[in-house]
């Protein structure tokens, strides 16, 4: 009989065909947290506002003593005045106007608390039958001062010098007196602007309380008073001692 012959197809054994190798995938880094994000964020802010408040605590100094000039407007008293329709006049005896010159020192007591002794001169400028020559005087006082700003109170002892007589409105001879006391409180406020680190300018004003006034004029009572009036002055102030902290 004839003999199987097995076919190549049947002989040949069957290859596995080999798997295909995955790709590696690149490392995935996490996102950092919000909160670890917020964290590392804050010391950059915290830095930034530690900075801007040491260069404001810098710029806020207060020097330990100070000394200021300035250029004096006042006091001022307005006389007796007395109008007439038939002469279509007015005329005012007895009056003040003072503008003269001051000077004050300044001493740190506490941060802006600061005490001040003043001495001031001003001659009488008022054009209109004048009473004085001038007034001087000193002060005492205290008072709260800022880079920009500034207020205080003060105690002055003041003299009027020269003659006291003045002329009756509508009258000839100086038939009137006017006497000054000695005693007044002053209380101001004002503005100041540093030009340079140790000198800034000042401009300051306020209400002059005193001194009292007793003004005389023959058959009349005597009038008494206390003078109402105001006091600016303008000029520089400078450090003489600054403060530890420049």
């Amino acid at each position: 009989g004839e003999r199987a012959v097995p076919s190549a197809d049947a002989a040949e054994p069957a290859v596995a065909a080999p798997a295909s190798a995955s790709p590696t995938a690149p490392p995935v880094t996490a996102a950092p947290a919000p909160e670890a994000a917020s964290a590392s964020a804050t010391p950059t802010a915290r830095e930034s506002s530690d900075g801007a408040r040491s260069q404001r605590q810098r710029s806020r100094t207060f020097p330990r003593l100070q000394l200021a000039a300035h250029v004096l407007a006042g006091p001022h008293a307005f006389g007796n005045e007395e109008c007439r329709s038939e002469q279509v006049r007015c005329e005012a005896h007895g009056t003040f106007f003072g503008l003269g010159v001051g000077a004050e020192l300044r001493a740190r007591l506490y941060r802006p608390l600061y005490l001040h002794v003043r001495g001031l001169f001003v001659g009488n400028v008022s054009p209109r039958d004048p009473i004085y020559r001038g007034l001087g005087g000193g002060g005492l006082g205290l008072g709260a001062y800022g880079r920009r700003v500034f207020g205080r109170a003060e105690y002055l002892l003041v003299g009027a010098i020269g003659d006291n007589h003045f002329t009756r409105p509508f009258g000839s001879g100086e038939v009137g007196t006017d006497r000054w006391g000695h005693h007044a409180g002053l209380f101001s406020a004002g503005a100041r602007l540093p030009v340079r680190p140790r000198l800034s300018a000042e401009l300051w004003g306020g209400l002059m309380v005193g001194p009292k006034s007793v003004r005389t004029l023959p058959d009349e009572p005597a009038e008494r008073r206390v003078l109402l009036t105001f006091l600016i002055g303008l000029g520089v102030a400078y450090d003489l001692v600054p403060d530890r902290k420049r």
